[in-house]
């Protein structure tokens, strides 16, 4: 079995996206799970959905929007896999304080470079088996219903004003929304 430190353990000795992309450190990642047992594999695998439900949050989501410029199931999950990717450390201080990823992240486009998608499937890719052997037995938490009404502008910058700062586009908004 995989325990949350062994869980972030392997994370961090991957790499950080402030060193190699997402992609590169997910083929890290499913490299040191290869040969994994099921049990192990599943374990890691639950862990990860705990992390992401944990970072499902109202304000992760706001943060979320700020960076990318739009937001969408997808885009999201991508974000909060790419807050993992940074390791323990960043992804509790984010959680926190979502506005703390101004201190860390670095970026060109972050449309293209704050995404972990492929932290989804390593799992998936270290199993020599059938798939549906291990999915079966993954646990799916369930993320929580965000009933609020959407900011303004000013009241996004008022909460976070390091990511405002640094990635708000007022154009991107208008297009990709």
């Amino acid at each position: 079995m995989v325990n949350e430190e062994e869980f972030w353990k392997l994370v961090e000795s991957s790499g950080s996206p402030d060193k190699c992309s997402p992609d590169e450190q997910c083929e890290r990642i499913t490299e040191q799970l290869s040969g994994k047992s099921k049990e192990e594999l599943v374990s890691f695998a639950n862990i990860h959905r705990e992390m992401l439900s944990k970072a499902y949050t109202w304000p992760m989501l706001k943060a979320s929007f700020i960076i990318l410029s739009y937001i969408s199931d997808d885009a999201f999950e991508d974000f909060r896999n790419w807050v993992i990717l940074n390791g323990k450390q960043r992804f509790y201080e984010t959680l926190e304080s979502p506005d703390k990823i101004a201190s860390y992240i670095q970026v060109q486009d972050p449309v293209e470079e704050v995404t972990g998608e492929a932290l989804l499937y390593v799992c998936d890719e270290a199993w020599d088996g059938d798939i549906e052997d291990l999915e079966e037995e993954y646990v799916y938490p369930k993320d929580p219903l965000i009933e609020e009404d959407w900011p303004s502008e000013n009241e996004l910058k008022q909460e976070f004003p390091e990511l405002y700062d640094q990635f708000w586009d007022e154009e991107n908004v208008r297009t990709l929304n």
